[in-house]
């Protein structure tokens, strides 16, 4: 009688790990400034790059004086952002005519010459999108912070933003600084239809500094304010923890009233709730010292871990793999997978997730599996399954981004090349 094949699988212990994972969009950034006309060497532009950093927030200060941006300076910027993203590092970018907190002394008196600027800028941003995870602003204020300045009001965001969406070609997210000044641009009807596809998310510099985080919310009821005024922080909160799970939001912590009385879960809580992917690493010490007094309290695996490394490797996404099981059968197999985001934040950016086979020789095969990991919501567990063809060997999961294929690691303890094994089928 002929012998009938049997397949086991042996699972592999998926362990959760609380590493520090450097994957690409999401973490800790170092602000770099530049001025056109002032030039300077790779060598010197990268010598205060942090090495483990995934991102950079560029902040580039242009010429408000001419009536267009010229060639030389143009092929500056350009220069600048090839170099940083030659060095592996997503570009946050920020283009401005201040550096000095006088956003109205040094915008130009006109506002056709930033539209020209700006139409010429977003021209440029377009070339470079694979580099660019978000632009900030829209190229006026002090700092390029959206405040002091005679180009805020609702018409002239409205046209800056629509100057950047239609130059770079929808590629690359942009980002307001209030949640307010997001309204004023998109309308209800907008929020209804499009929150999600507008690609327009917010960056907050004064996280946690005040009860309104330095004025990013306002003081009175959605019902009394009205669609283009300030919301109470609650209900600020609230809108864009709607918005921010289709679009980013980072930016920087700053010392003050909240920061000296909130315990560690409930910082984590609000940060998780703003969906928040990246923070400036430099801005603000205070809050960061005050961070690593901070301890971790639950019984899991960050037990114990300090408030900043807790929180820094909870920004964005973070993918722990917690069930794979592999049915055999005589000629096919199934695989299911159970994979948590434990992230503040969703992945922004497609991705692929394979299946990686490898038979006893050391051959490998690798399978799509169809999933749009930018839907994996923050808090939640994602079921897939895939049918095989019933072979003997060893099982990996891996992920990279697609636009350039960098690897994304799972928070389990990695095997090679960054393939996380999930265990092997054995003929028996």
């Amino acid at each position: 009688m002929k012998r009938m094949h049997r397949w086991r699988f042996e699972p592999f212990e998926l362990i959760e790990s609380a590493e520090e994972l450097y994957n690409p969009g999401r973490g800790w950034y170092q602000i770099h400034t530049f001025e056109t006309g002032i030039c300077r060497t790779p060598e010197e532009m990268r010598s205060s790059l942090h090495e483990t950093d995934a991102l950079v927030l560029l902040l580039i200060r242009i010429s408000s004086g001419g009536e267009a941006l010229n060639q030389e300076e143009l092929d500056w910027i350009r220069f600048i952002l090839k170099t940083f993203s030659e060095a592996g590092k997503d570009i946050l970018l920020r283009f401005v005519y201040d550096l000095e907190g006088k956003g109205l002394e040094n915008e130009p008196d006109r506002f056709a010459i930033v539209e020209r600027h700006f139409q010429q800028l977003a021209k440029l941003m377009e070339t470079q999108a694979e580099h660019i995870f978000v632009y900030q602003g829209i190229l006026v204020g002090s700092w390029g912070e959206m405040h002091t300045s005679r180009y805020l009001s609702s018409r002239y965001m409205c046209r800056l933003a629509s100057i950047f969406r239609e130059g770079t070609g929808g590629r690359i997210y942009h980002s307001v600084r209030k949640p307010v000044q997001w309204r004023q641009i998109f309308d209800r009807e907008d929020w209804e239809r499009t929150a999600g596809t507008a690609k327009t998310g917010l960056y907050n510099d004064g996280i946690l500094a005040s009860e309104t985080d330095l004025g990013t919310f306002g003081y009175q009821p959605r019902e009394e304010a009205g669609w283009e005024q300030p919301w109470l922080p609650q209900e600020e909160l609230a809108f864009e923890e709607r918005l921010c799970r289709y679009v980013p939001q980072g930016g920087e912590v700053v010392f003050g009233e909240m920061t000296e009385r909130m315990p560690l879960e409930q910082i984590a809580g609000r940060l998780s709730r703003m969906n928040l992917s990246y923070l400036n690493r430099d801005h603000d010490k205070r809050v960061f010292e005050i961070w690593q007094k901070l301890k971790w309290e639950k019984e899991d695996v960050w037990q114990g871990m300090n408030g900043f490394d807790y929180i820094g490797r909870h920004l964005g996404y973070r993918f722990v793999v917690r069930k794979a099981v592999l049915k055999p059968k005589r000629r096919e197999m199934k695989l299911q997978l159970e994979i948590e985001n434990i992230g503040f934040a969703r992945m922004y950016q497609e991705a692929e997730l394979s299946l990686e086979y490898e038979d006893p020789e050391g051959n490998t095969e690798i399978q799509r599996i169809k999933t749009d990991v930018r839907s994996w919501n923050p808090g939640e567990r994602v079921c897939l399954s895939q049918s095989l063809i019933s072979r003997e060997g060893k099982y990996f999961l891996s992920m990279r981004r697609y636009h350039d294929g960098r690897a994304v690691y799972f928070a389990n303890r990695q095997g090679e090349k960054g393939r996380l094994l999930l265990g092997k089928v054995i003929l028996c």
